[in-house]
């Protein structure tokens, strides 16, 4: 792996964990922030099989915030969602917007069936999936938005 390369996964974790961590706006029983868009973003930029380390700054962010109990959902989830976004790319130009929706729809899936695990209440899902499809649908907005950006950086980087 090239020192460039590490830095720059580094500086997307570090970003993950800092939009993730500020600023959020709690909900039911989690909470909005803007650390997808770099999930994604990260996806993108650093691709296979990297990518997947999205979902370490993510959980580290669960663990600071106080939801530690998410964690390991956290890394499996994110780590999926930047890997989707990562996979197209690799055979793409660029991703589609219907791609990071996916992406979106997949976190909001996955952190349902983790709040129905946690609680042990199925009828928890539907609540944690409408909050979290939200965030995940502007989150896909977002970095679909900033793409452009991105791929600079990622052709910056190679």
């Amino acid at each position: 792996m090239k020192i460039k390369t590490l830095a720059l996964i580094s500086l997307f974790m570090s970003s993950i964990v800092l939009l993730t961590t500020w600023p959020i706006f709690p909900l039911f029983q989690g909470y909005l922030n803007f650390g997808d868009v770099f999930v994604m973003g990260m996806g993108l930029v650093v691709g296979w099989p990297y990518a997947v380390l999205a979902g370490v700054g993510a959980a580290l962010a669960d663990i600071l915030l106080g939801y530690a109990q998410y964690a390991v959902f956290t890394l499996v989830i994110k780590g999926l969602e930047a890997l989707l976004i990562a996979w197209v790319i690799h055979r793409r130009a660029s991703v589609p917007l219907w791609v990071y929706g996916l992406a979106g729809l997949w976190m909001a899936v996955g952190y349902g069936l983790a709040d129905v695990l946690i609680s042990m209440n199925l009828q928890i899902f539907m609540v944690s999936f409408g909050y979290n499809l939200l965030q995940g649908l502007i989150a896909a907005s977002l970095a679909y938005s900033v793409q452009p950006l991105l791929l600079r950086l990622k052709k910056n980087f190679n």
